[in-house]
């Protein structure tokens, strides 16, 4: 009798044992949160490596898994992911109507522990798909035009009354005449260039004619004469020689090797960070570590047709959050946490370097922004000509999508390199984006 105590107790004691033990390691086990993001600027990377240490000492049963993606892979790789069902929980961008259509987007309006009074409103707006917020954001973009100051002292042009009165078309037209002609090596040199790898030069013009969006409930905007005046607009600087013939086929690494070797006096996409960037650049001549000749940068507003508004193309980019099939809900309000810590005040820096605007309030006047006097000055003026979004459906922002890439880009590539004249581009527009704004 005494035996079989014996064992029933040893029994239970070992059953005892290995319950505890599965319970401890049961309870010790870290919960794996997926980021994947961008090198939003050049030290985005240690600064994300600050931000995850300071979230672990306050959230010691949460581990941050971060994967920093390339520009030109990683959209291919997220949307991939996201077909699958099986997103990251936290990604770095905007909302937009497909990540709404997938299901797997997260409205975060009675999820989150922070207070949206903590942003800047306009920003905060950007993260929005039919008033919904799908997203924090850690920035507010600004992409307008830049220049070469030193070919635009040469030229005489007075570039700090373009920054802050503006210029029309016309009067940008005649200014960038003055720049074309040859460098000192013999190099063609061009008054204007442009990345014309996608549709950004035209976005940018058109918003500047009376076409602020591209779309609106009722359907496409890119329709009628305004577009196609846009459009011939774009064909007569590079007939003029004003622009690259081959700007069909020139990318952002192009456009910025061609204002660094002076061959250009104004180019686009441009953006703040553009000070600080070249500025490093000018730093890696004076050590002897690149040749070259060093240049200044000066940040530009895009230029207006006559009559018609002056505005910035911007908004705002931070973090998403995504769902997948079976989530469990405490693993979702871990991923909030994480999601409010990489855009909370501390996360300011991205801002700073970028050298745009803090859009978490307590951010606001504690980093300095590395940018010459005048182009600080043209930062804010041209941030003040920043449109509130469009707050259009989930629906039509999804129909726009594809608009923008099963027409407007090959399109518009087909307007830059000849292939189609202004007038067969706009009928492209209209009749395949009436197609698809109807479905």
């Amino acid at each position: 009798m005494k035996r079989g105590l014996s064992l029933a107790m040893v029994m239970l004691l070992v059953a005892s044992i290995i319950l505890g033990c599965s319970n401890s390691s049961s309870s010790d086990k870290k919960d794996v949160v997926k980021v994947w993001t961008y090198p939003v600027h050049g030290e985005y990377e240690a600064e994300l490596k600050e931000l995850v240490e300071s979230f672990k000492k306050e959230n010691e049963n949460i581990e941050i898994e971060y994967e920093v993606l390339s520009w030109a892979e990683g959209p291919q790789k997220f949307d991939i992911a996201l077909n699958s069902g099986n997103p990251p929980d936290i990604y770095f961008g905007k909302p937009q109507g497909k990540y709404v259509d997938s299901g797997l987007l997260v409205p975060l309006d009675d999820k989150l522990n922070v207070s949206k009074d903590d942003y800047n409103q306009v920003a905060l707006d950007y993260m929005k798909i039919e008033d919904k917020l799908y997203g924090l954001p850690i920035y507010m973009f600004l992409h307008v035009w830049g220049g070469n100051k030193q070919l635009l002292d040469e030229a005489g042009i007075d570039y700090e009354k373009i920054q802050q009165e503006g210029w029309t078309w016309k009067e940008f037209q005649e200014l960038a005449k003055k720049g074309v002609g040859k460098t000192e090596n013999g190099d063609d040199r061009y008054g204007f260039v442009f990345q014309g790898n996608n549709e950004e030069l035209l976005v940018h013009l058109a918003m500047n004619n009376g076409l602020p969006n591209r779309y609106t409930e009722d359907g496409i905007t890119w329709n009628d004469d305004k577009i196609l005046e846009t459009m011939e607009y774009i064909k007569s600087l590079v007939d003029s020689g004003i622009m690259p013939k081959e700007t069909a086929a020139v990318d952002p690494a192009k456009r910025m090797e061609l204002f660094y070797n002076y061959q250009a006096m104004f180019f686009g996409r441009a953006i703040p960070y553009f000070d600080p960037v070249v500025e490093l650049h000018n730093q890696e001549i004076k050590d002897g570590k690149i040749e070259g000749k060093e240049v200044n940068f000066v940040l530009l507003p895009i230029p207006h047709n006559e009559g018609e508004e002056q505005v910035s193309f911007g908004g705002s980019e931070g973090y998403m959050m995504f769902t997948q099939k079976n989530a469990k809900e405490d693993h979702m309000k871990n991923s909030v946490k994480v999601l409010e810590h990489l855009t909370s005040a501390e996360a300011g820096k991205a801002a700073a370097a970028l050298a745009l605007p803090q859009v978490h309030k307590d951010a606001e006047g504690k980093f300095e922004m590395p940018l010459a006097p005048y182009n600080k000055v043209a930062a804010e003026v041209l941030a003040s000509h920043v449109l509130p979004p469009s707050n259009a459906s989930a629906a039509a922002a999804a129909k726009d999508d594809r608009f923008r890439t099963e027409v407007v880009i090959p399109t518009f590539q087909g307007l830059l390199s000849g292939e189609l004249t202004p007038e067969e581009a706009a009928e492209e527009f209209k009749t395949k984006g009436e197609a698809i704004f109807s479905q």
